[in-house]
């Protein structure tokens, strides 16, 4: 009989752990998922006409210098597109790494890394940072050239 209860407290023990270990890793995908709201990334153009911000849920913002008004309608689409594609993937970068930070026998940060690797080859240009300060934002014609 006490070793039916010794048995019955170790099991109930066990689950009181699991338990506890459960509301844990809520708690961390509750941060890994707010983290990842939060999470934006932007790239610049290398000739500084195009900035293009993203968030996991795609493109939040385009901002174009005076500069870009002299590209061709070519050149711009062409600019833009770049520029969004580096964007868009440090965007998924970044969310990677969260993800990786918080289940770390993951793979999702290498798989990400060669997938990019294979799209935009093994040196694909890393995003420039964009201005973060309002004062540092270039003129642009969308907002009436401020």
């Amino acid at each position: 009989m006490a070793a039916d209860l010794d048995d019955l407290q170790r099991k109930l023990d066990a689950l009181k752990e699991a338990g506890r270990r459960a509301e844990e890793q809520m708690g961390d995908f509750s941060r890994m998922r707010e983290q990842i709201s939060e999470l934006q990334a932007a790239a610049t153009s290398a000739d500084r006409s195009v900035t293009v911000t993203a968030s996991p849920g795609g493109v939040t913002d385009i901002q174009f210098t005076q500069d870009a008004l002299r590209l061709s309608p070519a050149q711009l689409s062409s600019t833009v597109m770049s520029t969004l594609q580096l964007a868009v993937a440090e965007a998924a970068r970044k969310q990677a790494e969260v993800v990786q930070e918080h289940v770390p026998n993951s793979d999702v940060l290498e798989r990400v890394m060669r997938t990019q690797d294979e799209l935009f080859g093994s040196h694909a240009e890393q995003p420039q940072q964009a201005p973060v300060d309002d004062d540092e934002v270039p003129d642009t014609f969308l907002d009436g050239g401020r």
